[in-house]
């Protein structure tokens, strides 16, 4: 073999050897390519995939085993059902449940918190009558549930925080779904449930911090739950601070706020026995701009219940009957305890239950607020009245008290009471031992004509026996001017309760035909 065959020879296998590694290096670099390639479209799919999730929403459900609006049993059935078709489904509790309710009147809403956890909410938000038991109480129930209870704008000036056990803002975890939750309280709340300590600061300012701590933390979407409409929700939705917001007021359409239109981002629950489904759907690479939103709603009395959680309430309803079933009396006219009619005129047997106050205190006169009174319901005549009965129509602990007013002061809280005619308020006075004329016509403010005492004038400047409760003393429904009142003895039970006093009443009667008689007349509808 020459020199020149072996260098050919040579030649060759260097050049195959040459191009195998070249073969294999192209392969590796294909290879490499793909899975670039693969890892590419991977990241890409991440960016522009759709995410889902779902959102089970309700509230004002303070009375356990409702088969008329709706029970804790039958929301149980209609979370489970979404929880199996979503594995990203969030329970969202309203609140507003705490109270008024008889078995609350007992055990400060314990049981709601003991049935809630059953069904395992994500979060519940405070509404206002969470503090119908004042914060103390609220405080405990918050460490007896097994789910965070969330309010962003309640503060203890004692401590420069939040009330102990409740949050200002949450993150809900469902994969890689972070939900920011917000819920607010109005500052007036405490008008109405006046705290022993506790601040309701400014809703916008809390909400404004909340979503820079949780927007921080990582929160795809921010939710706000709140208790009392205000303008200023609609507008962080248009700013884009707020994503999605969530209500319930089954008298949302008689508020001050009828006719206001609002986002469609602003979900209101109109109707006591309907829970909210809202389905919830974005892009990750831009959740606020993309965010989808369809909404349903759900009347729990078509629902079947869930029988453990059926069962808890009916124990409940049983212990209830079991304290509270005695039968007391009956009454041979109709008590119309509606909202409407108790709140806006002179009631039948708002006039017993003053008449009754007065007369167990030994005043003059008594002034109790409509919102004392509940159930809104009529009980029809021949009706055999029970403890619970009674309870249900009183379900606050309020307490009884004789304290001593100016008729100047007597005049102004009449007047005050008379200004929430519009919005069928609970201040509206029912009285007893005096009669007043009044034009609902005429604002706020200037609507009372005339008061009289023994067909007398009421005095300015004299001083009188009044017999009132214990809430509107302390200021409740906006009576400032009772606050500081000099307190009399009035040789009583000072822990006797307003529901107390009216079943001692009605036992000892037997027989009541509650009526008006003409103490509280309205001008601008006589003819």
């Amino acid at each position: 073999m020459s020199w020149k065959d072996s260098y050919n020879i040579l030649l060759t296998g260097h050049t195959i050897w040459t191009v195998i590694m070249m073969i294999k290096s192209l392969f590796l670099h294909q290879t490499l390519l793909k899975r670039l390639l693969i890892l590419g479209f991977a990241m890409n799919s991440m960016v522009f995939a759709e995410q889902r999730a779902t959102i089970i929403f309700d509230a004002e459900m303070p009375i356990v085993n409702d088969t008329k609006n709706g029970n804790y049993a039958q929301l149980a059935s209609v979370i489970d059902q979404y929880r199996k078709i979503d594995a990203n489904t969030f329970f969202i509790f309203g609140g507003e449940s705490l109270g008024p309710s008889m078995l609350s009147t007992i055990d400060r809403g314990a049981h709601i918190i003991d049935i809630l956890n059953s069904l395992q909410p994500s979060v519940m938000g405070i509404s206002k009558r969470e503090l119908s038991h004042q914060e103390d109480e609220l405080i405990l129930r918050t460490y007896e549930a097994s789910f965070p209870i969330v309010s962003s704008n309640l503060y203890d000036p004692l401590t420069h925080r939040p009330p102990e056990g409740i949050q200002t803002h949450v993150i809900l975890k469902k994969g890689a779904m972070k939900l920011g939750f917000i819920s607010v309280l109005n500052p007036d709340v405490i008008v109405k449930y006046p705290t022993n300590r506790i601040e309701v600061t400014s809703p916008e300012k809390a909400i404004i911090k909340a979503v820079i701590e949780l927007k921080a933390q990582g929160a795809n979407l921010i939710v706000l739950h709140y208790s009392v409409f205000m303008p200023i929700f609609d507008r962080l939705l248009e700013q884009g601070t707020l994503d999605l917001t969530l209500h319930k007021d089954q008298h949302f359409k008689v508020g001050t706020y009828q006719g206001l239109p609002h986002h469609p981002h602003n979900i209101i629950i109109k109707d006591k026995t309907h829970a909210a489904v809202i389905q919830l759907s974005w892009q990750q690479s831009n959740p606020q701009k993309s965010l989808k939103i369809k909404h349903s709603e759900i009347d729990l009395t078509t629902v079947a219940p869930k029988t453990s959680v059926l069962q808890q309430e009916t124990e409940y309803s049983h212990r209830l009957n079991t304290l509270l079933g005695e039968v007391l009396g009956k009454t041979t006219t109709p008590i119309d305890l509606r909202r409407e009619t108790l709140r806006t005129a002179e009631n039948g047997f708002a006039d017993l239950v003053a008449d009754t106050l007065k007369q167990f205190t030994g005043a003059e006169l008594s002034l109790i607020n409509s919102g004392s009174l509940r159930s809104d319901t009529v009980f029809p005549e021949d009706t055999i009245l029970t403890r619970k009965d009674i309870r249900a129509m009183m379900p606050y602990r309020n307490t009884l008290k004789l304290i001593e007013l100016t008729g100047q002061k007597i005049t102004a809280a009449l007047e005050h009471g008379l200004s929430g005619i519009d919005s069928i308020s609970g201040q509206y006075l029912q009285i007893s031992g005096i009669k007043i004329k009044y034009d609902a016509t005429r604002p706020a403010g200037t609507r009372l004509l005339l008061v009289t005492l023994n067909n007398k004038p009421l005095n300015p400047t004299k001083t009188y026996k009044v017999a009132t409760l214990d809430y509107l003393l302390n200021g409740g429904d906006g009576y400032t001017m009772l606050i500081n009142s000099k307190e009399l003895n009035h040789q009583q039970n000072s822990n006797f309760t307003l529901s107390d006093l009216m079943a001692e009443k009605v036992q000892q009667l037997n027989v009541i035909s509650p009526k008006t008689d003409g103490r509280i007349i309205d001008i601008s509808t006589m003819n």
